[in-house]
Formats: C-alpha cells, structure tokens, sequence
C-alpha cells in the first residue's frame, strides 16, 4: 500500500510538473508551502538549501546520482526537467534576487542606524566641545 501511495504522488507530481515546468506548487504536498517540512519525514529541509545544493540534488534525482531511499519519488519529479526549469527552481525556492535583496537591505538599515548614531555622537561631542570653549573665549577678551 505504502509502495502504491509513493507511485501515484510520484504519478501525480509528474503531470503537474510536465503541465507547468518549473510551478513548485507542485512540491508543497510533501515539502510544504514554503519548503520548510522533510518531505515523507525524510528529507532535507529545502528552505535551508543554497541555491547551489538545490541545483545539484535536483540535477542528481535527475541523472540518479543522488538521493536515498526515497530518491525513485524525485527521480520522477526531476526527469522532465530541463537544466533551466532546474535553474528556475533553485532560484525561486532559494529565494533568488529576494533573500539577497533583503538581506542587503537589512545589512544597509544597520549601517545606516550604525552611521546615524555616529553623526549624533560626533553632534554632541561637537556641542560638548564648543560649550567649553565659550567660557574659554571669554576669560581670554576679559583678559585683554
């Protein structure tokens, strides 16, 4: 039974992928929506893969170098998959341009709080040293 519920997802996710080449919905049954569950309990958890490891486990299902037990369930999954549907994959689950992105993005906000207080602490410093320097003008024209 077990073996027959493997082929037809195996069967299913086969024609979804053919009809759409690279639409990972297809890859939510068992990895989850954001590929963020061990499909079959079993597998790695996708989100965690770079885009290199994904490329060369879906390129591995593929040619049937890579994968365990389980791998005759994504070998027929990464059949029909060209080397740029394989490409396309990685990128979108990886998080492409995105993660990079907001990775950058983030890493700047903290550069610019980082800079701000810095031109805050430089200001009072500034403030600081031209309040002390007041009374010192002054005891100088009064000296004269």
């Amino acid at each position: 039974m077990f073996k027959q519920s493997i082929i037809v997802i195996a069967t299913l996710g086969l024609i979804s992928v053919s009809a759409s080449a690279f639409d990972t919905k297809t890859c939510a049954g068992c990895h989850g929506v954001d590929f963020e569950k061990k499909a079959m309990n079993v597998s790695k958890i996708v989100k965690d893969l770079s885009k290199d490891d994904i490329v060369k486990a879906l390129k591995g299902y593929k040619d049937g170098s890579y994968g365990g037990a389980m791998k005759g369930v994504m070998a027929g999954q990464a059949k029909p998959l060209s080397d740029a549907d394989i490409e396309a994959i990685a990128t979108q689950v990886a998080g492409g341009d995105k993660k990079a992105d907001a990775k950058t993005e983030a890493k700047a906000e903290v550069k610019a709080e980082d800079n701000a207080t810095k031109v805050e602490d430089n200001t009072t410093k500034a403030e600081d040293n031209a309040t002390k320097a007041e009374p010192k003008a002054e005891e100088k024209k009064e000296a004269k």
